[in-house]
């Protein structure tokens, strides 16, 4: 009888501690911020070069609009499983798919 209780309570455990590390996307952006605000240049925080090279890449299928440091970290987190390609990107994003 208290191998079963025993078990259970381990398993409650178990299953709170993995719950516990769900990933929080929001959290990360807003911390992302609070620091990038003392990042002096710029290109630092707008990707320049990131966003050029997208636009490019995906200008047949997606309307790109420029993303920040912080968006990328959280779009980053959203999408864990991807490979986070500029077309990735643009899907978690929300941007808008063109019409072929």
């Amino acid at each position: 009888m208290h191998l079963k209780a025993l078990l259970s309570v381990f398993a409650v455990l178990c299953l709170t501690l993995v719950a516990g590390q769900e990933r929080d996307c929001d959290e990360i952006a807003r911390r992302c911020e609070s620091c990038v605000r003392r990042l002096n240049n710029p290109s630092d925080r707008d990707l320049p070069n990131f966003n050029r090279q997208c636009r490019e890449r995906t200008q047949r299928n997606w309307r790109w609009r420029n993303v920040g440091r912080c968006e990328l970290s959280r779009l980053s987190c959203l999408g864990w499983e991807r490979r986070m390609s500029c077309a990735d990107v643009a899907e978690l994003a929300g941007m808008e798919r063109r019409r072929n």
